[in-house]
């Protein structure tokens, strides 16, 4: 049994109650802005500190750091780092019988115990930690946490991959007045989201900033019922965005660049408009995605009389034909796309009918819910014989 060394004078830097799942649950999210190969030993490390409201938990990679406050009973304030995995996976083994964590001064050793458990961890003095990242101002506006955690859902899922090109790896952050936008592409296609956003501060509040597209990944996931709402804050240097839920605080480093003119791409007027029931082309292009698996045979969709005909073939599977009814005002024309970019655009729309704007088979088209305009998807076209 793991004890304090007998005889030995400790004086505790650092002690405090908490219930094991509501730290568990912290401890999931925050982990997530570990550095998992940082040549820097403290940031594979999670930051415990007592303050007078409970128990704060922090992680950061130097990008993006996460910060959870638990509600616990303090007994000590005090600060130390531990290795953020080891903690997490501990604690999650735990069972609800609530926890008493302290921390030795001079060795810096965290005792947790539990029940009959009692159990040491090894810490690095919280001294070594990085400064983290400090928001000099309250948040200039919020917006339904439900409403953000849908719209980066559905416009992230366009960002670029490529580190080459860091800008694309982003989504665009514009606010003017009461609308914020999210728009992310990846030169093959391009989501465009607005949500309504309420101004916390006086004057008029505008601004464009390009956010990790991964970045705002972790905070969707952080987003539930218990935290209906997102506060959001940039930096004086505009170098950092800071999101302030209820018990939590998101903040990222910004990608520095110009972000393309992504009106242009947005095409003003269609030759061909397609209404149909967005389930039912779902489920149709689900199964052309299965002849469709790379590039080279992209779906196929042909509109006219009627019906918007999907087609994929493959030389060495086979072929699909699937014609839907679908309302098709203009001229006729077949274009083809990408299938899962096809997918990710119509799995993004909420509504039953789904509409399509399309130029011909060389234009790039417009995919967004009927009758609504909050949210688009433009996709280019795959040139076919």
């Amino acid at each position: 049994m793991n004890n304090w060394p007998s005889g030995t004078s400790t004086h505790t830097a650092l002690r405090c109650t908490v219930p094991p799942s509501a730290l568990s649950s912290s401890l999931s999210l925050v982990s997530r802005a570990v550095s998992p190969r940082s040549t820097l030993p403290v940031l594979s490390n999670v930051l415990l500190e007592t303050e007078a409201e409970g128990l704060r938990v922090t992680a950061t990679n130097l990008d993006l750091t996460i910060s959870a406050l638990v509600a616990a009973t303090v007994l000590e304030e005090g600060r130390v780092t531990v290795p953020a995995r080891l903690l997490a996976e501990y604690v999650a083994s735990l069972d609800e019988t609530t926890c008493t964590m302290e921390v030795e001064e001079r060795t810096q050793m965290l005792r947790i115990t539990s029940g009959v458990q009692k159990t040491n961890l090894h810490g690095i003095d919280a001294v070594e930690f990085p400064p983290l990242p400090a928001r000099e101002t309250a948040p200039a506006f919020e917006v339904d946490a439900a409403a953000l955690q849908e719209a980066i859902t559905q416009t992230a899922v366009a960002a670029s991959g490529d580190e080459q090109t860091p800008v694309l790896t982003g989504v665009l952050l514009h606010v003017e007045g009461s609308e914020l936008t999210l728009v992310a592409t990846d030169r093959h296609r391009l989501a465009v989201k607005k949500l309504e956003a309420q101004v916390l501060t006086e004057g008029v509040v505008s601004g464009t900033v390009i956010v990790p597209a991964r970045h705002l990944g972790e905070l969707a996931r952080a987003i539930n019922p218990s935290r209906p709402r997102v506060g959001v804050a940039f930096s004086d240097a505009r170098n950092q965005v800071f999101f302030s839920l209820r018990d939590m605080e998101i903040s990222s480093r910004l990608i520095e660049g110009n972000y393309p003119n992504y009106t242009q791409v947005i095409p003003a007027h269609s030759t061909t408009t397609v209404v149909l029931s967005k389930e039912l082309l779902l489920k149709s292009a689900k199964t052309a995605a299965v002849l469709a698996r790379d590039a080279s045979n992209p779906v196929r969709l042909r509109a006219g009389k009627g019906e918007l005909e999907l087609l994929a073939q493959s030389a060495e599977v086979g072929d699909h034909d699937a014609p839907l009814p679908a309302k098709v005002e203009g001229e006729e024309v077949q274009v083809a796309f990408n299938a899962r970019y096809l997918l990710d655009a119509l799995q993004a729309i909420d509504g039953e009918d789904v509409e399509l704007s399309l130029n011909g088979p060389l234009q790039p088209a417009v995919v967004r819910a009927q009758g609504r305009d909050d949210y688009l998807c433009v996709i280019m076209p795959v040139r076919v014989p």
